[in-house]
């Protein structure tokens, strides 16, 4: 039972470290749902399943590791193989103060890097959902509002999520915070500015 547990925690590094799927690794920031579901039946392929935190930290992974991982996969540019990282960390180490943070940059990945923006409100929507007592709900809920509001074109999912960031954070959050969640909520009932064309 050992070995194959050393064979399995060997075979999640070798595959994340190797960069898995070419593709999944070129930087481009196309939606590719292809290359999502390559690289997760590949790593299900190779792993056999997601290790228990006992054989984790047995090879010294820690979440601190993992994240750091994550992070240096994010930096060059291998965003599916830190996303499975993150996933790891998260099945493994769901209560662990990294896991809120993991949480975040599985959405910051899919927003900033893939332009994935259907996928990064669901993984924000996690946040609130799994960690509501953590620092990174409110911003979690605001970013959700702002996807919808600014890269989705939907105003009214964007209002219901600005005005829960409102309701959920008032009090808890600096000022500034909600006054821009209420000025995003403004600018959705005004729309956009009228231009002024003068006609000679």
């Amino acid at each position: 039972m050992k070995i194959k547990r050393i064979i399995t925690i060997i075979s999640i590094f070798v595959f994340c470290s190797c960069g898995g799927d070419s593709d999944s690794t070129n930087g481009t920031n196309e939606k590719s749902d292809d290359n999502k579901l390559k690289v997760s039946v590949s790593a299900d392929k190779v792993v056999g399943g997601i290790p228990d935190v006992a054989t984790l930290t047995e090879f010294g992974l820690t979440a601190k590791s993992l994240i750091s991982q994550a992070e240096q996969l994010r930096d060059n540019r291998k965003y599916l193989d830190a996303i499975k990282k993150l996933e790891v960390l998260l099945e493994s180490f769901p209560d662990s103060p990294e896991a809120p943070d993991a949480q975040v940059l599985v959405a910051q990945i899919y927003m900033g890097y893939q332009n994935d923006f259907s996928s990064a409100v669901s993984e924000f929507r996690k946040v609130v959902a799994n960690f509501p007592k953590s620092k990174q709900a409110h911003n979690a809920q605001f970013m959700m509002g702002y996807i919808y509001a600014n890269h989705l074109d939907e105003k009214e999912k964007a209002r219901t999520e600005f005005q829960k960031f409102i309701d959920l954070y008032s009090g808890e959050v600096e000022e500034y915070f909600l006054e821009s969640a209420r000025a995003e909520l403004r600018s959705l009932e005004e729309g956009p500015p009228e231009l002024n064309i003068i006609s000679e």
